[in-house]
């Protein structure tokens, strides 16, 4: 979905600068010095939200195989309403909103990009781990 796959990009830009600012030696030095008791529960909540959005690309990838055929058939219903528009031009707005719907759904992001996510995640799973 168009609005999902925003969020996927969003969530990978996200998770991007969070691991860059983990790498800074600054901020390693900085969490160094934070006690234990103070930084760990933080880090531990920070490692469920992690984990959370792990499972939840990891169904969203298993997934996948199913939008290959729904993909399919929005581009056949896609094809039937451009043939459509010629013919129903009075229901021009309901045309036009199915095929937005259509277009939304058209653009799920594919395996390579939750792979992609997935691997930062990880990335600062170990990171936090390190610190």
């Amino acid at each position: 979905m168009a609005d999902t796959d925003n969020k996927i990009a969003e969530l990978k830009d996200a998770l991007q600068k969070t691991s860059d600012f983990l790498d800074k030696p600054e901020v390693r030095t900085a969490l160094g010095q934070i006690p234990g008791t103070v930084k760990d529960p933080v880090f531990e909540g920070l490692n469920t939200v992690l984990d959370v959005i792990k499972t939840a690309l990891n169904e969203l990838k298993s997934n996948l195989g199913a939008v290959t055929t729904v993909q399919d058939l929005l581009k056949v219903i896609n094809d039937l309403l451009d043939a459509a528009a010629g013919l129903a031009s009075g229901e021009e707005e309901t045309l036009n909103r199915v095929k937005g719907i259509i277009n939304t759904l058209q653009s799920l992001p594919n395996a390579a990009e939750i792979e992609s996510v997935i691997a930062l995640v990880e990335q600062i799973i170990q990171k936090l781990g390190s610190l």
